[in-house]
């Protein structure tokens, strides 16, 4: 079995670096002929059309483009298996009628469909039967809790991810933090606000509450994210009820949860099928809620330390690259 990957982007975004990379690294781990293809333009697509024919398994990792379709019934054409990899709403960030139309027609060609989520697979199904959910997974090479962190005379509220598209989201934690800032010494650090004036000025504005923004990392680097999330005592992962963020693969949550640290999160896409909720963290609906649960874990450290115990071993158990490569290779096997 010879497979090719080829990517919508490079390894400095979490998409292609964790359904594609990893996967595919693990995958030649097994002995198996792999290679990957990433980005766009005229070189990349040409150094598709010489590579192709060489392998048996085409997969496309989020690439919906005209010309991503065209090379789709090209290699179906020519024998090829293909398969479409999909983890966000199906017309992505701007819900593109255009993009959601041929990503439908990806699905439709392909030989198989791979998703990060419910909604995903029930949107899938429709237009191809051989649809099978892998969940974004979690590298446990890299994710390694560790004891020691910073500040330690205040307890960190964390939040990690791309501004840009999550500023509006990010804004629902200001008034509960605002309730709380005067009764608890913590500290919150928002890392990728990615230039986001609204988050900066919003944030800087929050009283009794220590505010650290890093606006990015090296997001390439596959030890940064952990690294910063290492240091976060509670995970935050704020989201709106609209038709983007319900097709959300809760990948934040799973990041949080592979570092030991318990998750405080709205119910909304995968969350409400990756937390167990006031198991491995808490799902949170209102306002009050997000006031009450952060108090809650705040005042009880021994409570934060087992939430996130049990939500380690859940991603060992469930959401490692190891496990859920497996379930991709059945996949490869059955096609």
């Amino acid at each position: 079995m010879k497979i090719l990957f080829f990517l919508r982007y490079s390894r400095d975004q979490a998409s292609s670096r964790v359904r594609g990379f990893y996967i595919a690294e693990e995958i030649k781990k097994r002995g198996i002929d792999c290679d990957i293809i990433f980005g766009y333009g005229k070189k990349v697509y040409a150094n598709f059309l010489l590579k192709f024919i060489n392998y048996d398994i085409i997969y496309f990792q989020k690439r919906y483009t005209g010309i991503d379709l065209k090379l789709n019934k090209l290699a179906r054409f020519m024998g090829k298996k293909t398969i479409f990899d999909i983890d966000d709403a199906p017309g992505g960030v701007s819900l593109n009628s255009t993009a959601e139309e041929i990503a439908i027609q990806m699905m439709k060609y392909s030989s198989a469909v791979i998703v990060g989520s419910y909604k995903l697979l029930d949107f899938a199904k429709k237009f191809n039967r051989f649809t099978y959910l892998i969940p974004s997974s979690i590298n446990l090479d890299y994710y390694k809790p560790k004891k020691e962190k910073k500040d330690k005379d205040c307890i960190k509220l964390g939040w990690i991810g791309n501004g840009i598209n999550y500023k509006n989201d990010l804004l629902i934690l200001i008034k509960p933090l605002e309730k709380i800032g005067g009764k608890y010494k913590i500290k919150l650090t928002i890392v990728g606000a990615l230039g986001q004036k609204e988050i900066y000025e919003s944030f800087g504005k929050i009283k009794k509450v220590k505010v650290e923004i890093i606006d990015s990392i090296d997001w390439a680097n596959p030890m940064a994210v952990p690294a910063a999330i290492n240091d976060f005592d509670i995970g935050l992962y704020p989201l709106l009820n609209n038709t983007y963020n319900q097709y959300k693969c809760g990948f934040k949550a799973l990041e949080y949860m592979a570092m030991g640290v318990p998750v405080l999160a709205s119910p909304i896409g995968e969350n409400k099928f990756v937390i167990e909720n006031e198991i491995d963290g808490f799902l949170i609906s209102k306002g009050d809620e997000w006031v009450e649960k952060l108090s809650y874990l705040l005042e009880n450290k021994g409570i934060r330390k087992k939430m996130g115990n049990v939500a380690r071993k859940k991603i060992e158990e469930k959401y490692s690259t190891e496990v859920c490569t497996d379930k991709l290779m059945n996949i490869f096997n059955k096609i």
